[in-house]
């Protein structure tokens, strides 16, 4: 604290807090540059890292106490080092979503140009507050690319992803996406921010949230430890990761023997290493250039499953020469909510970056993808809506998504008609699972049977297949 007689021997602070930020960064750079810490802290320090914040606060509160901030504090920020942190080194009027506990539940935040939305409830809301200007935003984005050495954005990449450490949940991430002009217009740079917000759930645990039905958890653990080739599909924000999680973690639970999982990742997300630390989980970071080479190399790592975290385009090579090559038991996640359609789009995604023939990359994603889990949001509540078998039907040379369990908006009903192939590959894999597995399906499809039909053909793999 200082008393007036101090007070009137400093200088007079400045009343506005960007023009006193300016002034305090010119009079503190050389100073600082000359520190051997200062330039890997610089780089820290946008996202949160707590030794980078620490040096840099000390410094604004130490130049402070020489010259006393005597204007008004700019919303959203409690105090003046704050916001001078923020405004300098930090996420500027968006931090609150970083460190504030009441955006702990936020999955969401985005910026775009100079405004900030922040997702509640399902819902983007735009902020009261933005980025004093362009520029401000511009270095934002100079701060986090430089946080890591292996992204470059510029025009000819005007995209990049990368990821920090989660403020309000140690040991978990955000996952970070900006874009650039030309990808944008000008002035509409924008970032997006996804922080992981559920913790690890069982099957139990998902009929807890109501995703599931309680009484469909005996089903579904048992289908889950046949090792099927299984894609979980849906739109953004479905829950279709976690519900990922939920299987292979139930695959894992239900196992005596320490399973050896090869987790492909383009950026760290599943929580499934910290879970399950007494199975061989090797989590393997690959970037599209690298992913089928690293892919390759993961398998002789005596993998008992394959999890591909986030399949685009250019992941389903490596499935399908994975499925290909005899493996079972590999998981992904995916975009879409047509069940019946993934092999076709599986097969589009590897002709379009390698050529060849259409037909021959459908008849190999059809022998390597077996079972279609659909998530989606059904007014703002997760649900498992679909769960498939896909069918492959060689005579008629056409494709059909096998409904086994459906929501029909109110609850769910099932299908017992799998078919013989899907129950000889059960029954090799795990024949006490298969046997337990059709009992329960059996069970709840007598009690509540599927109304409409089960089958859904795939129109776009018929006209391929049949030329």
């Amino acid at each position: 604290m200082f008393t007036l007689r101090d007070k009137m021997h400093l200088k007079r602070g400045e009343d506005d807090i960007f023009v006193f930020l300016d002034r305090m960064k010119a009079e503190l750079r050389d100073r600082l540059e000359a520190n051997e810490s200062y330039h890997k802290l610089n780089e820290r320090a946008v996202t949160g890292d707590p030794e980078a914040v620490a040096f840099f606060l000390n410094e604004i509160e130490k130049y402070m106490r020489t010259h006393p901030y005597t204007g008004e504090i700019p919303q959203p920020y409690r105090s003046a080092s704050e916001a001078l942190y923020q405004e300098w080194k930090g996420f500027g009027p968006a931090y609150q979503w970083f460190v504030d506990p009441k955006y702990a539940e936020s999955s969401g935040m985005q910026i775009i140009g100079t405004r900030i939305f922040y997702k509640e409830g399902g819902e983007y809301k735009l902020s009261e507050y933005r980025f004093r200007s362009f520029e401000r935003v511009e270095q934002l984005v100079r701060s986090l690319v430089t946080n890591d050495e292996r992204v470059s954005i510029n025009e000819s990449n005007p995209e990049a992803e990368l990821k920090m450490d989660d403020p309000l949940w140690p040991g978990r991430h955000i996952r970070l996406a900006i874009w650039k002009s030309p990808r944008v217009w000008e002035e509409y740079t924008t970032i997006t921010a996804r922080r992981q917000v559920i913790e690890y759930l069982s099957l139990q645990d998902q009929a807890g949230s109501g995703s599931i039905p309680h009484d469909a958890v005996p089903m579904l653990k048992n289908l889950a430890r046949t090792f099927r080739n299984t894609i979980i599909a849906g739109p953004v924000d479905s829950g279709k990761s976690t519900f990922a999680n939920t299987i292979v973690g139930e695959q894992l639970s239900a196992s005596v023997r320490k399973l050896g999982v090869v987790m492909i990742e383009k950026h760290p997300e599943s929580i499934i290493p910290y879970v399950f630390q007494q199975h061989r989980i090797i989590p393997v970071r690959a970037e599209d250039r690298d992913l089928m080479e690293i892919g390759v190399k993961s398998l002789r790592m005596d993998a008992n499953v394959i999890y591909m975290t986030e399949m685009r385009n250019l992941e389903w090579r490596f499935f399908l020469w994975a499925a290909s090559k005899g493996y079972d038991g590999i998981v992904g996640t995916y975009h879409t909510k047509d069940a019946q359609d993934i092999p076709y789009q599986a097969a589009v995604s590897v002709y379009t970056e390698h050529g060849g023939e259409l037909k021959g990359y459908l008849i190999d994603a059809l022998n390597s993808c077996e079972l279609v889990f659909i998530m989606d949001d059904i007014h703002g509540k997760k649900r498992l809506v679909r769960v498939s078998e896909i069918v492959y039907d060689e005579q008629e040379q056409t494709v059909y998504a096998n409904d086994l369990m459906r929501f029909n908006g109110e609850g769910w009903e099932y299908h017992a008609a799998v078919t013989d192939a899907m129950i000889r590959r059960m029954e090799k894999k795990n024949p006490q699972a298969m046997r337990d597995f059709l009992h329960e399906l059996k069970m709840l499809a007598t009690r509540l049977p599927m109304k409409d039909h089960p089958m859904t053909e795939s129109i776009v793999s018929r006209k391929v297949l049949r030329g």
